[in-house]
């Protein structure tokens, strides 16, 4: 009886841990793909603040997947599709950044971060984007990983350590670059462009035009998923910071819209899962509407008793197919 019962558990063990790897194989390939596109369509060259902070966010997904933190994981992906779509659409300008209570990080970690703060607001007054993008951009994606790990319930330690130690040497970095840059009053900073004697002398030359052809771009998409319990379409708590951060990017992002798709099991008949996956995927509608996402942007469709990711022939495998999808997808400006 015993060997039977941990066979089964085991079973259960190796049938989530394939499921769980393919789910975060699948968000890795994911996000790699909304850099790809960005990088092609020319996000770089249009807002390399923005650009560096989806690859770094991107970067974060794939570090926190490796640590098996699918929510976490695809939260930062979603940060990922945000910042891809300010550089693609060359919106320029810092983003907010919510600041750690040094005390109470200091309390609950034993590590210092008023430092970490105070650099970061240096930066961020002094023009850091322009002189140090590249680096102020990893130092802000690597403390925002920070702020959301020091909220958890249950700190990673060694995540914890990382992300702080990341936090620490880019802003680092980004200061030596931005206090060389006021020194040496170089444009970033002055914003005044200086020429050699010799060019300011010389007569322009008139130069040929050339009618540049920017790169085609292409939609941007990332998706994510949320499940529920057994015959219920209420959204559980573990996925609200997932859900708000679908929410941050539909606000940031007017371009932005989002489609839910809801599942079911297999228990039960496909009318009353028609009408159950259709309120799930209303529910996490209700929630993006009530916090200030207009209904015209989201699509909601029910699949019911179709579309199985996972067996049904486990307790495992029917939760993970009791899901909400949802798609958020940045259309192409073109």
């Amino acid at each position: 009886m015993r060997k039977t019962l941990m066979a089964y558990l085991l079973g259960l063990t190796i049938a989530y841990a394939q499921q769980y790897n393919f789910n975060i194989m699948d968000g890795i390939n994911e996000t790699l793909r909304v850099v790809e596109v960005a990088y092609k369509s020319g996000a770089e060259e249009k807002d390399i603040y923005h650009f560096e902070k989806a690859r770094a966010y991107s970067d974060v997904s794939m570090f926190l997947a490796s640590e098996q933190d699918g929510i976490g994981s695809k939260m930062f992906a979603i940060k990922s599709m945000n910042s891809a779509s300010k550089a693609l659409g060359g919106l320029k300008g810092l983003d907010s950044l919510n600041l750690l209570s040094h005390q109470e990080f200091e309390k609950l970690t034993g590590l210092s971060i008023a430092e970490v703060n105070e650099r970061l607001m240096y930066l961020r007054e002094n023009k850091g984007e322009s002189c140090a993008p590249k680096e102020l951009a990893k130092a802000e994606v690597a403390y925002d990983a920070l702020v959301y790990e020091a909220s958890k319930e249950q700190i990673n330690q060694m995540v914890l350590l990382k992300l702080y130690n990341d936090a620490v040497n880019n802003s680092l970095l980004a200061k030596e670059k931005l206090d060389s840059a006021i020194e040496s009053k170089l444009e970033c900073y002055t914003g005044k462009v200086e020429l050699p004697v010799a060019l300011k002398e010389e007569p322009k030359e008139q130069e040929e035009k050339v009618e540049k052809k920017m790169p085609q771009e292409e939609p941007l998409m990332v998706s994510a998923r949320i499940h529920f319990d057994f015959d219920k379409y209420s959204i559980k708590r573990e996925y609200i910071p997932l859900l708000n951060e679908v929410v941050k990017t539909l606000k940031e992002n007017p371009n932005v819209r989002v489609r839910i798709e809801g599942y079911t099991d297999n228990i039960g008949t496909k009318a009353y899962n028609d009408k159950l996956a259709m309120k799930r995927a209303k529910a996490v509608k209700d929630y993006l509407v009530k916090h200030g996402i207009e209904e015209s942007r989201i699509d909601t469709v029910g699949f019911g008793k179709e579309r199985y990711i996972a067996s049904n022939e486990t307790a495992i495998g029917r939760f993970t197919n009791r899901r909400a999808d949802f798609i958020i997808l940045r259309l192409s400006s073109q």
